[in-house]
């Protein structure tokens, strides 16, 4: 009810020529996505992810056939099918693949483990993430079904999205790409900085914590940006790791009544952030005069 209408607004508001709203598959209703087609005349499209293994048959055999993808690039073909009078353009990445059969070993190795251990593996069945990896022998055994897993590796390394933009299928799969630095941020915001839940009540001093959580953002993105452009690429809790650990103990001397500082050792990364920051940083031990 509300999606609409913000698009809108913040279209005309702004006087932006040109809206493409981007989002997962979980994000956008069939509905909404009616509606949206209805605002094509006013430049406002979409790129949505697809689910693909819910697709019809004759539309997945398709997708399954890699005489239909012409190659890009090395290791990266790209394919664009018609659905519903829409664009579906699908993408095989062999680096993704290779991803997808590593997360399934790993998530079958566990599946293994907990069904050895456990007095009920049938309560298994109810879990659909596990489900579609089992199957029942008999009245109460449970194993694991080669038949499914194959039907699922074949779709390893694959990617859908669906349009109505008139964009190359390379420029759609590259802004449905940036989708992951807005869920990225989000979860910058959420996770590491606290932004929710909010403890206040008043609400300026809602406003002054959601102004510190933006205020925290913008500073990491800054140092993640600068760290990328002057060393290398490194996420923000690379960066948080490698100068959480730049520390300095301090020994007294009873005798004396001296303390001293006793720096750690800089890792490479910690040593390149603070030259870039261009921040000096003590590396030998040194006397503290004050506290």
């Amino acid at each position: 009810k509300t999606l609409i209408p913000a698009l809108e607004k913040i279209s005309q508001k702004y006087n932006i020529e040109e809206v493409i709203l981007v989002a997962d598959s979980a994000m956008l209703s069939e509905d909404n996505i009616l509606k949206l087609d209805s605002l094509k005349e006013k430049n406002i499209s979409y790129i949505v992810g697809a689910r693909l293994k819910s697709l019809p048959a004759v539309l997945k055999k398709k997708i399954l056939d890699p005489e239909n993808y012409p190659e890009l690039e090395p290791g990266y073909l790209v394919a664009c099918f018609n659905h519903k009078g829409k664009k579906l353009v699908v993408s095989y990445s062999s680096r993704r693949a290779k991803k997808d059969e590593q997360d399934r070993i790993k998530a079958l190795e566990k599946l293994e483990a907990k069904l050895q251990k456990s007095k009920n593996p049938k309560s298994h069945l109810s879990n659909a993430g596990y489900r579609k990896y089992l199957k029942l022998e008999g009245e109460s055994k449970i194993v694991l079904d080669e038949d499914k897993i194959a039907l699922d590796r074949a779709w390893d390394g694959l990617l859908g999205v669906i349009t109505n933009s008139e964009m190359s299928p390379p420029e759609i799969l590259s802004k449905y790409s940036d989708l992951f630095t807005v869920e990225d941020s989000f979860r910058l915001t959420k996770h590491d900085l606290k932004i929710r839940p909010i403890f206040h009540w008043k609400p300026r001093r809602v406003r002054a914590h959601i102004a510190l959580c933006f205020t925290a953002y913008v500073l990491v993105k800054h140092m993640e940006h600068r760290v990328r452009l002057q060393y290398r690429k490194l996420s923000p809790e690379k960066i948080r790791q490698a100068l959480v650990r730049v520390q300095t103990s301090i020994l007294f001397d009873k005798v004396k009544r001296i303390r001293y500082g006793l720096p750690s050792r800089l890792s490479h990364d910690a040593r390149k952030i603070y030259d870039l920051l261009k921040v000096k940083k003590t590396i030998t031990p040194y006397i503290i005069k004050k506290l």
